[in-house]
């Protein structure tokens, strides 16, 4: 047949040109085909297996090439062969059939692209291809030599993008799903896998990459990195287990690079369905994946590989190439990437999570792993990630492992690996994806899940303190029944058991203990940072773990109480966190504490302060007994308390008082307790001030209090605490109430008292700055009228004295403030006046003492310019009792008169709405002729009354002035002047003063008196002597019956 060159030219060939020489060759090739299938053992090699290859080649007809393959495929049979077959580019022409391009019905003559890449000489190359260069622009048309030449100098690769005439769209070079489908539909997967397969005997991981078998495997990888991005290729690949290991074993071939370049994308491709990740998980893809992650190196940039000075460089770049493989293939195998959806692998991640660490394997998910990487080759202790090189050299040392132990069905298992713990992370706590050494080392570092953090920390404390509850009762049954056994063995077999035990219970305490520290410490640092994780603890369940910290049984050295108590502190500031907190009654533990845990009391009173808003404390407060434990602290006794902490008491006293629910019954508590004036100091505060209250001695109308009486009540409260304490510690549900003999007053007690005003401690000093005057006033009109009814009915009463103290303390109140007398008004006493003054009047013989009482008091409010009280006065219904009537009798009342007149002057006045109606009531009473008569200054006169009245000089002038300014005022514009005028004019009394003026009736002393009227009357009223602080009587003076001056000059 001539030499190969001469063979291979199909045009020279006898019998071959022209138009039917196609149909002879492909005669041929299947003959061949037919009959080497059949007795290749007895042909044994083929010396024209390269010559077949060459042909298959070069050819462009496509039924030959369809037997030539058929040929080759027989021909494969002897090994001889198909070395031959690779000594001429077998392989290589093996790949671009596969890659090349799928024919179009457009297109009557298409070559391979291997045809394109190395082009007989006897083919006109055509300048038709176009292709995307590295820099994204588009270059061509080439002719097919061109191509060939970019190929050779890697300007172009498998991953270029490239056209011709008659494709639809671009394609990549090492992608065609039409060639991909053919390919699987003619069992070319099958073909590639038994390929693959025995190369892969020969090759192992130090076989050098330009060895012929480790080419092969790396176009056969090549092929099956394009092919497995088709369903119908994954389907043909799932059914060959062999296939799939011999893929992840490549990933080893760390000296053919660029076969670990296509195998990682192919398991990448391979991870889309659940069955494929199962069986790249059994043959151990993760035992191969791992340590590509360790071998990145961030320092090294990308380079161009072809640089001959750059060679170690060009190494490390192509291992930081198949470390973002390998992640990339990992979160594809675990169902956590971000690019594309593939279905969730538990078992996977849950070994991730163990071989990596939680933190480290949750990066697997982002699009670009470099960060991933950088910290898997580094160095790290943060709260969320510990990573060094001994945990790297432990990691490198179990995949080993891994690697060597096969189940019995030769597949790996990932059960071991899910409990996997590295040695130097052992003693690490991890709760939340988080270590909490490392994070109360770093309490600034920012969470990257702070909620889920939040609620693992919660979960966490719960499952301490529930399990040492459960300890604690099994040590209990224990210990009870070995104390039963003991009978039966002597007392030193019981001492040993018993030496022996202790020291690991105290061990596995003091765990539990430095546990529960790190997770309280770590909440607390967690909230500290973002207090908006306050709202994670808005249910009384998520707090209770919270409370029940208190109840673990710690040395008196342990801090959980205080780390418990800073953790409340902190969700005190989240409004919700407060209604679960007092919910379920944990308030009552909390003001416990301030009597059994001193070294608590800080925290407790932060905490009570912030839970002081809430009914539920202060029902606590009054209810159970917690004032008492408060005022304990308060009251500082024979422990020494700090000064801060009795301050914050104080503080929280105050806020309990001024809660609006149940505020008042605190401070009704109190009030049993303290003077009213403490009280009042306690509820407007600060706490500081409280404190020097009680330390000093006062004596004020307020507050009167000693050192001594500050100890007395400490006492007193001391005893009760540690009796409510006991009392509570039974389990039970206490309601406490105040003993009657409890009290820091006893003192004061028989002193008068008003609104808590010492009453006559305030007539001593009445301009003292009351904090409360209305009150004051309000409680002295009540007390004053019950003193008043009291004398109505039993002359000899309990203090028959306390009238006329309580109407002196009114006068000097309204004196000092007389804005107060419209008060009085308002709240409607002046009827009540009016009807204790009609009772005296109705009464045989008035008693003196309480007509002064009664009417200093009148006479004080009128004179204050009340127009309120003036109306209130008028302001009478039917059946009620009517002013005018009964201060005209009141003007016949020894000592009563001046006042009398003074107030029937005020009650007329123009301001009053209401003047009407009391001109009415004195026309109907004659209270005009009354007046008129005491006018009379003639001896014996038709009325008489000035006599009768025995006023002294004095008091005759004062009375005059004051019946001429009453009669000029009921003559004053109104309703019934003109009847008013009428008698007056009918008078000759009233003819001789009308025209005068007052102060000429006046004493001599008047004319200077800078009090005016007012002031006369004050200085002439009679008083009791027995009151030292009461009005001071003027001296006797005889009765004058003398007229005035001037009428008398006239006459």
């Amino acid at each position: 047949m001539g030499n190969s060159d001469d063979w291979c030219d199909m045009g020279r060939l006898d019998g071959f040109g022209g138009g039917g020489g196609f149909s002879v060759r492909e005669l041929c090739a299947r003959a061949m085909s037919i009959v080497y299938e059949q007795h290749y053992s007895i042909i044994g090699p083929f010396e024209g297996t390269a010559h077949i290859t060459v042909l298959l080649d070069r050819t462009d007809d496509r039924a030959l090439r369809h037997r030539l393959l058929l040929l080759l495929k027989v021909l494969m049979k002897v090994l001889s062969n198909v070395e031959a077959c690779v000594l001429v580019g077998g392989c290589v022409l093996a790949v671009d059939l596969l890659t090349t391009v799928h024919e179009v019905s457009e297109r009557t003559v298409i070559p391979l692209q291997s045809n394109l890449i190395a082009a007989s000489a006897f083919m006109e190359p055509l300048k038709e291809w176009l292709f995307i260069d590295m820099d994204g622009a588009q270059a061509g048309p080439v002719e097919k030599d061109a191509i060939r030449r970019f190929w050779s100098k890697k300007t172009i690769d498998w991953t270029t993008k490239c056209w011709s005439s008659g494709m639809p769209d671009w394609k990549r070079c090492a992608s065609s799903s039409l060639n991909g489908e053919e390919l699987a539909r003619d069992g070319g997967i099958q073909l590639l896998a038994t390929l693959l397969s025995r190369c892969m005997c020969v090759v192992q991981p130090t076989t050098h990459g330009n060895e012929p078998a480790t080419i092969i495997v790396t176009n056969v990888m090549r092929t099956f990195s394009s092919l497995s991005q088709f369903e119908s290729a994954r389907t043909e690949v799932l059914g060959l287990p062999g296939l799939v290991e011999d893929i992840v074993h490549c990933t080893e071939l760390v000296l053919a690079p660029a076969t670990v370049d296509a195998a990682l994308p192919t398991i990448a491709h391979l991870c889309v369905s659940s069955e494929l990740q199962d069986a790249l998980l059994k043959v151990g893809v993760l035992w191969y994946l791992l340590p590509l992650l360790l071998e990145y190196d961030s320092t090294v940039e990308e380079s161009d590989t072809t640089e001959a000075h750059v060679v170690g460089v060009s190494v490390q770049t192509a291992k930081n190439l198949h470390a973002v493989l390998a992640a990339r293939a990992l979160s594809r195998i675990c169902g956590i990437t971000s690019e594309s959806e593939t279905p969730y692998n538990q078992d996977a991640t849950d070994a991730l999570k163990a071989l990596l660490t939680p933190k480290l394997a949750s990066m697997l998910k982002d699009e670009l792993p470099n960060d991933l990487l950088i910290k898997l080759n580094s160095n790290l202790e943060l709260p969320e990630i510990i990573w060094n090189s001994s945990i790297r050299a432990e990691l490198l040392k179990f995949v080993d492992q891994k690697r060597a132990a096969l189940a019995p069905d030769g597949s790996h298992s990932l059960t071991d690996s899910h409990a996997f713990i590295y040695e130097a992370l052992s003693k690490e706590i991890l709760i939340g994806n988080v270590y909490l050494r490392v994070y109360n080392d770093q309490p600034d570092f920012e969470i990257s899940e702070p909620e889920f953090f939040c609620v693992a920390l919660v979960e966490f404390i719960s499952s301490i303190v529930r399990n040492q509850f459960a300890n604690s009762l099994m040590r209990g049954s224990n210990h009870d029944t070995s104390k039963l056994e003991s009978d039966h063995h002597d007392d030193k077999s019981y001492n040993e058991e018993k030496a022996t035990s202790e020291p690991v219970t105290y061990k596995e305490d003091l765990g539990v203990v430095s546990n529960l520290q790190l997770g309280l410490t770590s909440l607390q640092n967690l909230l500290t940072s973002d207090p908006n994780l306050a709202s994670v603890f808005s249910s009384k369940e998520k707090l209770l773990p919270l409370f029940e910290c208190f109840s673990v049984p710690v040395s008196s050295g342990s801090n959980i109480p205080q780390l418990c108590l800073s953790v409340l502190s902190c969700l005190t500031t989240h409004a919700p966190c407060l209604e679960a907190m007092v919910a379920d009654g944990s308030s009552v533990l909390l003001l416990q504490m301030l009597h059994s845990a001193p070294i608590c009391r800080e925290g407790v009173l932060h905490v009570l302060y912030a839970l002081a808003s809430t009914p539920e404390l202060a029902w606590a407060a009054a209810k159970h007994g917690g004032v008492v434990y408060i005022l304990k602290l308060l009251l500082l006794l024979h422990e020494e308390v700090p000064l801060p902490q009795r301050a914050a008491a104080a503080s929280l006293l105050g806020k309990l008082v001024a809660q609006p629910m149940h505020g008042p019954r605190v401070a009704i508590t109190l009030a049993r307790f303290f003077p009213y004036g403490l009280v009042s100091i306690i509820r407007d505060g600060p706490g500081e001030a409280v404190v020097n209250a009680l330390e000093q001695t006062t004596e004020t109308p307020e507050l009167v209090w000693t050192p001594a009486m500050a100890a007395s009540l400490a006492a007193q409260v001391a005893t009760m605490a540690s009796d409510v304490y006991q009392e509570q510690m039974k389990g039970r549900v206490f309601d406490w109430d105040v003993p009657e003999q409890v009290s820091s007053q006893q003192e004061m007690r028989d002193e008068p008292q008003v609104g808590g005003i010492y009453v006559r401690l305030f007539l001593k000093d009445p301009k003292f700055p009351l904090r409360n005057p209305k009150k004051f006033l309000e409680g002295l009109l009540d007390q004053y009228l019950s003193s008043i009814a009291a004398t109505h009915h039993d002359t000899h009463g309990p203090d028959p004295e306390l009238p006329l103290l309580l109407s002196a303390a009114l006068v000097s109140l309204l004196r000092v403030h007389p804005a107060l007398a419209d008060h009085v008004g308002y709240l409607g006493y002046v009827p009540k006046f009016l009807s204790a003054v009609a009772f005296e009047a109705r009464r045989e013989k008035c008693p003196q003492k309480n007509l002064e009482c009664q009417m200093d008091h009148l006479k004080v409010r009128i004179t204050r310019h009340s127009t309120s009280c003036a109306e209130a006065m008028a302001a009478t219904s039917v059946g009620t009792n009517q002013v005018v009537p009964l201060l005209m009798k009141a003007i016949g009342w020894q000592g009563g008169s001046i006042l009398a007149l003074e107030t029937l002057k005020r009650v007329v006045v123009a301001g009053n709405r209401s003047r009407d109606a009391l001109v009415a009531q004195g026309l109907r009473v004659g209270l005009i002729e009354v007046l008129l008569g005491l006018l009379d200054w003639r001896a014996g006169g038709r009325q008489g009354f000035s006599s009768e009245m025995k006023w002294n000089e004095s008091e005759a002038s004062i009375g005059r002035v004051l019946a001429i300014e009453v009669l000029h005022a009921f003559a004053t514009e109104g309703a019934h002047c003109t009847k008013v005028h009428d008698i007056l004019d009918s008078s000759e009394v009233w003819a001789a003063y009308k025209d005068q003026k007052h102060d000429l009736f006046l004493p001599s002393n008047a004319q200077i008196a800078s009090a005016g009227i007012a002031g006369l009357i004050e200085s002439s009223l009679p008083s009791s002597s027995r009151l030292t602080y009461s009005l001071t009587a003027p001296p006797p003076h005889p009765n004058s019956s003398k007229p005035p001056a001037a009428i008398t000059s006239d006459l």
